[in-house]
């Protein structure tokens, strides 16, 4: 029989933390949402009591069941209080199940009737947005978002009991003027979306939009430019409460204040020293013929630190910006606004007098640019300044260094230039290897052999510069390469590697980590004592043909070679093995390539089990 007791709380163990008996059910989202529910606690008591065991420890309990109500008292009370929880107690060698019951079988409210429930804590109990914020740990922005749903028709809030509305297109119906006209659009949705057989397609929030009119771009813009002024210049606006959808009256008007306020940014940037800084569809289709200049967008230590801590917060964000909770937009606003100002500061005012800026509205109303853009006429000048400040600022990084009495610092990131090359690399390979599966199994279909010849036009490899008729078709690459044979994939990418390039052109520590994983640790040790161009011989002598690519070349088919003891002999496929940097013994025996060889087997394997068929 279970027994009451009240625990301090710093007596209090996470069920996860038991010795003996560990458990928490729950792994993923074991801290999310727990602000809330502190706030919660702190407005309206513990409502449960914690479900506790014994395992052994003098003193203290672990919970089963109740862990992330442990943690919000931890968070209001601190975990060296004394103040005594309510607790239950349960046999320790049934804890596991405990939490695993409650975590599988807890049935959340349905979206209707929690939003219901807030609504009756405004109307009959006359909470005010502020109250409800407070005690349920939101912000009043979400509170609006839950009274909206509250209120929703009748007609509408059963369409989404019943699963024939999307949970959406339910807030989508925010944006109808008042309960008739929901009603009114859910009947002509339903007339629109009947099948032959009586039933009714399931709604969308693209549906209920359409038929209300709404223009997606009018809502960004006004978003943009800020909803009370727009207002005060006499536009009128039903916002969208769950996104940037709002319904404007004058579309116009919103165009001709949005230009206003790009027109004051590009006049900013301008005194900024950029050579110009227009909006982007100004521009139009001949965007396309800028280039753009590259600069080392490097954020320092204290900057670094704080954007790891912004995104370890947005982790659990939600995907898009208008769905985020409050908490997750501030991050979400604070990182942009940290990296937009480390990628300007990257140019110097050389590159700026030679560049210029593109501005724009993003689908979320927020400022957009693009720094760097090269007019046509001036690239051979802007690649001049862009060399140039590169060696200006290796030479002062170097004296630095050598005032500090410090050996040069090594480059921490492979170049642009090196960076454009092996992805060219990577789209050649795929397309060769598209081309090679047009003659096996694989692409035997007419409809195949036309896509694929198809995708292989659109897409071309000139040197470092990749050009593709359909961004698409690019985009669709990487789904492509994991399609194919990994067989035929890592040998036409392998082959298109061009182990010289990289190997002269990567920083030294890249250089020896390449070694490390395709050799061993202590051969990257010794050839890592050399001189760079000896190191670069050495991995060009040791890795080239190993099947090792960087890993800007690696897809989901990578097979890593198999690193050997320290007295191995790597298997290079009839190569060179150096084992000191600069020097080389006589080729040794090359050790079969299993894994090439598994892999054809497995293709063969495939292509005879479709020919059974």
């Amino acid at each position: 029989m279970s027994n009451h007791i009240q625990v301090p709380l710093k007596n209090l163990r996470f069920g996860h933390e038991a010795p003996i008996h560990p458990s928490n059910a729950r792994v993923t989202g074991r801290l999310d949402g727990i602000p809330e529910l502190a706030a919660n606690i702190h407005s309206r008591g513990l409502i449960e009591d914690l479900v506790v065991f014994d395992d052994g420890v003098p003193d203290i309990w672990f919970v089963s069941d109740g862990n992330r109500s442990l943690a919000a008292l931890r968070l209001k009370y601190g975990e060296e209080s004394s103040e005594l929880i309510d607790c239950k107690v349960r046999p320790a060698d049934q804890a596991f199940e405990d939490s695993l019951a409650v975590a599988v079988m807890v049935h959340k409210l349905h979206p209707v009737d929690e939003y219901e429930g807030f609504a009756r804590l405004r109307d009959e109990k006359g909470k005010t947005e502020e109250e409800i914020a407070q005690q349920y740990g939101k912000s009043e922005r979400e509170v609006r978002q839950v009274l909206a749903l509250g209120g929703l028709s009748p007609k509408v809030r059963e369409a989404w009991r019943n699963g024939e509305l999307k949970a959406d297109a339910a807030k989508a119906f925010t944006l109808a003027a008042d309960h008739a006209a929901q009603d009114q659009v859910l009947e002509q949705l339903r007339a629109e979306h009947r099948d032959e057989d009586g039933g009714v397609r399931r709604i969308d929030e693209y549906d209920v939009k359409e038929v209300l009119e709404i223009d997606t771009e009018g809502g960004a813009l006004v978003e943009f430019v800020g909803i009370d002024a727009y207002v005060a210049r006499g536009g009128k606006v039903t916002l969208d409460l769950f996104g940037v959808d709002h319904k404007v009256s004058d579309i116009k008007l919103a165009k001709k204040m949005a230009d206003e306020k790009l027109a004051a940014e590009c006049k900013r940037m301008k005194d900024e020293g950029w050579s110009f800084a227009v909006s982007l569809q100004s521009v139009g289709c001949k965007q396309y013929d800028y280039t753009t200049m590259k600069a080392e967008v490097v954020p320092d230590e204290t900057e670094a630190a704080r954007l790891a801590v912004l995104d370890d917060l947005l982790a659990s964000a939600a995907d898009s910006f208008a769905e985020m909770s409050e908490q997750h937009r501030k991050a979400f606003l604070e990182k942009r606004e940290r990296l937009q100002a480390i990628q300007a500061r990257a140019f110097t005012d050389k590159m700026r007098a030679k560049a210029g800026c593109f501005v724009s509205v993003d689908d979320d109303g927020l400022l957009k640019i693009e720094f760097g853009k090269v007019k046509p006429a001036q690239k051979e000048a802007a690649a001049k300044v862009e060399k140039e400040e590169r060696k200006e600022k290796k030479k002062a990084d170097t004296k630095a260094a050598k005032a500090a009495g410090q050996p040069a610092p090594e480059p921490t990131e492979l170049t642009n230039a090196l960076k454009e090359r092996l992805e060219a690399q990577l789209v050649a390979g795929t397309l060769d290897a598209i081309a090679a599966c047009l003659d096996t199994d694989e692409l035997k279909s007419p409809l195949a052999q036309i896509l694929g010849r198809l995708v292989c036009s659109q897409v071309k490899v000139n040197g470092s510069l990749v050009s593709c008729y359909s961004h698409g078709t690019r985009e669709k690459l990487p789904a492509m390469r994991d399609a194919m044979p990994a067989a035929i994939v890592n040998e036409k990418i392998a082959k298109r590697f061009d182990a010289e390039d990289y190997f002269g052109s990567a920083p030294k520590g890249f250089v020896i980590k390449a070694i490390a994983e395709a050799i061993n640790p202590d051969e990257a040790r010794k050839a890592a004592q050399g001189s760079k161009r000896e190191l670069a011989e050495f991995a060009i002598k040791n890795l080239k043909g190993s099947g090792w690519v960087p890993k800007e070349l690696r897809t989901a088919h990578y097979v890593p070679p198999v690193v050997k003891g320290a007295a191995d002999v790597p298997a290079t496929k009839g190569k060179v093995v150096a084992l000191k940097p600069g020097k080389a013994k006589k080729p040794a025996k090359a050790a079969p390539a299993k894994r090439a060889a598994a892999a054809k087997k497995a293709v063969k394997k495939t292509t005879a089990k479709r020919k059974k068929r």
